[in-house]
């Protein structure tokens, strides 16, 4: 796959130091995941990039199935999620390693009904990473929201959310959570105004999404009945959540609303396997400007506009400690 070409060899990421430091010093305040499989390669003799490299492989290969649950497309649904997210996904180790399982046990628990299989990738999940518990809240807004109200109940929630992360924020409560305090310290939070402007892509992508949704059910009245419809929709917008309370904390919209463009991408090619060829050909380019439009709002604007942009800052240093790529930069 193309993509280990561009992934396995990173030796410098911003979180690597940290997680080297991890490994070679059998750190235990850490998620149980990484202390299992950092002792199993470490009692083999391996070093930390090979530690690294074990984590791609496993979440790489656990996106492609899940993709490969719902489209042959798999190329077009992982091409803008790593185009666009490269940095994160060679940086967040354990939290891209939890990420795909808890897609995937959402997938066995309310599409496949496959309890089992649920729970173990479930569990894989929250050992990898315990902050991906709060995207289990999907869990019961699934069950108890209709289709038809979703949208409106998610958006509601949003604000909540806003409200609460605001009074956490001002009282300085959020910094004492455990796991999450380190969230909430200065250099993870921002203005109201920068967090607004660096959720811009998840605003792109969901009003798009929205808008083709839209059109989709009134074309389709019985939309309510159709099982994988109503769980790619209601994943998707069920992100929205998250969106204003990353305002305040933009690693938020990075863990819990960004990562999401997988979903975003086998919604959207849901929603165009019926389309006639003409309709298609016109959604597909609009598509590929929301694409490019997110592009330019993740690594120039912010050269543009702040003088800087640190997700191009951080996706050149990590290609250039790829040996073989060094080349592109001479």
């Amino acid at each position: 796959m193309s993509i280990f070409f561009f992934t396995l060899g990173v030796k410098d990421t911003a979180d690597a130091p940290m997680f080297k430091w991890f490994y070679e010093n059998d750190w235990t305040k850490v998620d149980p995941m990484f202390i299992f499989l950092s002792r199993i390669m470490n009692s083999f003799g391996y070093d930390y990039y090979a530690f690294y490299q074990l984590h791609v492989i496993i979440y790489t290969f656990a996106y492609y199935y899940f993709i490969s649950r719902f489209t042959n497309n798999i190329f077009y649904v992982f091409l803008p999620f790593i185009i666009l997210y490269y940095v994160p996904y060679v940086n967040q180790i354990r939290y891209y390693l939890a990420f795909p399982f808890f897609l995937l046990s959402i997938h066995y628990i309310l599409h496949k009904k496959n309890l089992t299989l649920a729970v173990l990738c479930a569990l894989f999940a929250l050992l990898s990473h315990i902050g991906i518990i709060l995207l289990y809240g999907f869990i019961p807004l699934y069950h108890f929201m209709s289709t038809k109200k979703f949208f409106k109940t998610v958006f509601v929630l949003s604000g909540v959310a806003f409200i609460v992360m605001m009074i956490l924020f001002q009282l300085g409560i959020a910094q004492q959570i455990e796991h999450f305090g380190n969230y909430f310290n200065e250099e993870m939070t921002s203005s109201v105004a920068g967090g607004m402007f660096n959720a811009l892509p998840y605003f792109i992508y969901i009003i798009y999404l929205w808008m083709i949704d839209k059109k989709y059910r009134n074309e389709n009245p019985d939309f309510n009945e159709d099982k994988i419809y109503t769980l790619l929709s209601k994943l998707t917008f069920f992100t929205i959540i998250f969106i204003p309370a990353s305002f305040f904390v933009q690693i938020l919209g990075h863990r819990y609303v960004f990562p999401f463009i997988i979903i975003w991408m086998i919604f959207y090619l849901y929603l165009m396997r019926n389309k006639a060829t003409k309709r298609k050909l016109i959604n597909f380019f609009l598509m590929g400007v929301v694409h490019i439009s997110v592009g330019i709002c993740i690594y120039i604007l912010p050269e543009l506009l702040l003088g800087e942009s640190n997700f191009e800052a951080e996706l050149v240093l990590s290609l250039k400690s790829v040996s073989y790529l060094k080349f592109i930069f001479k």
